[in-house]
């Protein structure tokens, strides 16, 4: 199982497990999930909204396109991305890898 699934054209579904309190923002294929490292500690939602400013960030999206579906106090989330144009599986990698 991949950690991006496509429901349509513009919406996809993002497996993520969350290492807060890291060095350095990062993102790292782990197979089923996307591995992202963040600064922030989970405390006051501090994480989560590292979290969505880092997709935004790469994915060149607003933050209200970045929803948390599941896993809001849980290193593994579920997180849905709505993209106002059609994207690709293999291009949506590309930009949370680089």
């Amino acid at each position: 199982m991949s950690y991006i699934i496509k429901e349509d054209d513009y919406t996809f579904l993002l497996y993520v497990k969350i290492k807060a309190n890291a060095r350095i923002q990062k993102c790292i294929d782990d197979g089923d999930y996307l591995t992202i490292f963040i600064r922030s500690k989970p405390i006051q939602n501090k994480a989560n909204k590292e979290l969505i400013n880092l997709l935004k960030k790469k994915l060149k999206i607003s933050a209200n396109q970045v929803v948390i579906l599941s896993g809001k106090k849980n290193p593994k989330k579920i997180v849905q991305l709505q993209f106002l144009e059609r994207r690709d599986v293999d291009l949506i990698k590309n930009d949370l890898l680089d």
